[in-house]
Formats: C-alpha cells, structure tokens, sequence
C-alpha cells in the first residue's frame, strides 16, 4: 500500500507540475494575444482553454484529499499530507518527493509572476481591448441575427 500511495502522489505531483506548465504556456499566448496581435477572439479562446486546465486543477485537488484519506490522513484536523510523511515513508522517498514538491511549487511560482504580467499589461490596455471586445460582440450578435434572419442560404431559382 505504501508503495501504491508513494506512486499516487508522485503521480500526482507531476500532473500539477505539468497544469502549471501548461497554464503558463497559455499565460504566454495570452501576452502575445494583447500585445502582438490586438486579437480579442485569440484571447477570449485562450481564456476559455485555461478555464479547463484550472477545472482540472479543480478535479486534481480533490485526488490530493482522496490520497490523503488512503494514508489515513484527516486534513480537517489541520494535519497535512507532507507533516505525515517521515511516518510513511524512507528519508530517500521523502527527498524525492520534497523535490517533485519543490518543482510543482516553483512552476506554480512561476505561473502566478506571468499572470501578473499579463494583468498589468491588461491594465495597460484596457480601453482598448474593451472597444475590440465590444466590436467583437457586436459582430457577433450581427452574425447571429444575419443568420436567424436566413442569410446564408441564397434560393437562386
């Protein structure tokens, strides 16, 4: 059982490094969005792709409370995960998880310093994205109400 815990949150531990990641990279596209293109649809995409990834990390949580209830760990009583681990585990298998910890952190770090990037240039920008933002959604009802309209379907006869 030891073992199967120790891989689950290894397991664990790599798949929110590789979120972070992720959302970071996306973090980046949202910068060259604003910055290089001006493009509101690009950016409103993006948005939409990190609020799956940030689900995700949702759904994540809740595997790090079901392993913390398969080592008999009850978190509502203020006791962690990683305050528990010299019960469970060798000082090896603690140092190589204190490390997957240490990158997790770090890529979550990471994050957190470009999405303060990307806000600050938000701000920056705001009045302007705004006004593409309220085109974009003009646009769009337009091509809403074109097509409930019928446009699109041309009867030549």
């Amino acid at each position: 059982m030891r073992d199967d815990a120790l891989n689950k949150i290894k397991n664990l531990l790599v798949l929110e490094g590789n979120m972070y990641e992720t959302l970071r990279r996306m973090v980046s596209r949202e910068l060259e969005a604003i910055l290089l293109h001006g493009n509101m649809e690009e950016l409103l995409s993006i948005l939409n792709e990190k609020q799956e990834v940030i689900s995700r990390l949702q759904l994540l949580a809740d595997s790090w409370t079901d392993t913390s209830s398969l080592l008999g760990i009850d978190e509502s009583h203020d006791v962690s995960i990683w305050s528990k681990l010299p019960e469970l585990f060798s000082e090896e298998q603690i140092a190589e998880l204190n490390g997957l910890r240490s990158e997790t952190r770090a890529a979550a770090e990471d994050l957190m310093e470009a999405e303060k990037d990307v806000q600050t240039e938000l701000e920056k920008h705001a009045l302007q994205l705004r006004e593409k933002m309220l085109a974009f959604k003009h646009g769009r009802s337009a091509a809403v109400g074109y097509a409930k309209m019928g446009g699109g379907q041309l009867n030549i006869e």
